[in-house]
């Protein structure tokens, strides 16, 4: 008795999910850092939390709703044998890695 293959190069929803869960955790991981250092700001200043907070938290959020939809495109693109999604993804990641560093060490130098 063989086995049956999947219709195409891919397994479907394997290399997708696995790809959808790393970005996920990446996401987690920055926003649970994230609230650790606002948390460490909170102590210094209130207004300086805030404006974090207001900085990078929704980026977190809409982080996830991207990961989210690319997981959604990718599978119907691989489906239809089409172009996967573009960079926006990853720029988001960079924008929000960006600004927690950069939040760090304000931290960091201001206290």
């Amino acid at each position: 008795m063989m086995s049956e293959r999947p219709d195409g190069p891919w397994d479907p929803g394997l290399q997708i999910e696995r790809t959808t869960l790393a970005w996920l955790r990446t996401t987690l991981a920055f926003v649970v850092g994230l609230l650790v250092l606002l948390r460490l700001i909170g102590h210094e200043s209130a207004l300086a939390a805030l404006i974090c907070a207001l900085l990078t938290l929704p980026l977190g959020l809409a982080i996830s709703w991207l990961v989210w939809r690319r997981h959604l495109h990718s599978e119907r693109r691989l489906r239809e044998r089409a172009p996967l999604p573009g960079a926006a993804l990853p720029a988001a990641v960079t924008a929000l890695a960006v600004l927690a560093g950069g939040a760090g060490l304000a931290y960091v130098l201001f206290s």
